[in-house]
């Protein structure tokens, strides 16, 4: 007695297919994991931490006293709505267009990469105010860094996550019959 199996490999064929055309151009792949990762970073910077979780250093009391009551790194928003992330090809791109983003991302001054104090003039007006002081100029202590963007392991899984699913749904496609 035997029996005989044969194996169709028209399905795997199609399936490897899509799945090559997938990796090989991989722009929608990489939108949905840019989908992803920016409303964790948004929420990281409305809470206060860094990309690891630890809290931002508290403002100045002087800081505190100016903004009255305000929101660490949030004045006007310009920062936050230059958030975004960009899709091409096989790279991703996620981060903020305001220059701002540097100096609280690495710090300034003393608390930054260059370890020292810096020097802040006027640029339109004859004088500076601040807390209700007029100076030609002021030495600012600097900016301790806070960070706002990274890739800690939580980032790295989410990130696995979206490839397994959008490679799972790609299969499902084609099993439907649909490429």
């Amino acid at each position: 007695m035997q029996f005989t199996v044969d194996f169709e490999t028209d399905h795997l064929d199609r399936a490897l297919s899509a799945l090559r055309k997938a990796v090989s151009s991989p722009d929608e792949m990489m939108s949905s994991i840019g989908e992803s990762l920016q409303p964790i970073n948004e929420d990281r910077h409305a809470r206060g931490v860094s990309p690891d979780g630890e809290e931002w250093k508290e403002l100045s009391e002087m800081t505190k006293k100016e903004k009255q009551g305000g929101r660490l790194l949030y004045q006007y928003g310009d920062m936050t709505r230059s958030f975004h992330y960009q899709a091409k090809g096989s790279e991703l791109t996620l981060g903020f267009s305001d220059h701002k983003s540097v100096w609280h991302h690495f710090g300034t001054g003393s608390h930054g990469r260059r370890g020292q104090s810096y020097t802040i003039t006027p640029k339109k007006a004859k004088a500076l105010s601040f807390a209700g002081i007029m100076r030609k100029r002021v030495t600012h202590p600097g900016i301790p860094a806070r960070p706002l963007i990274g890739f800690p392991e939580t980032d790295r899984n989410l990130v696995v996550d979206v490839v397994e699913d959008h490679l799972m749904d790609i299969l499902k496609r084609v099993r439907q019959g649909n490429k």
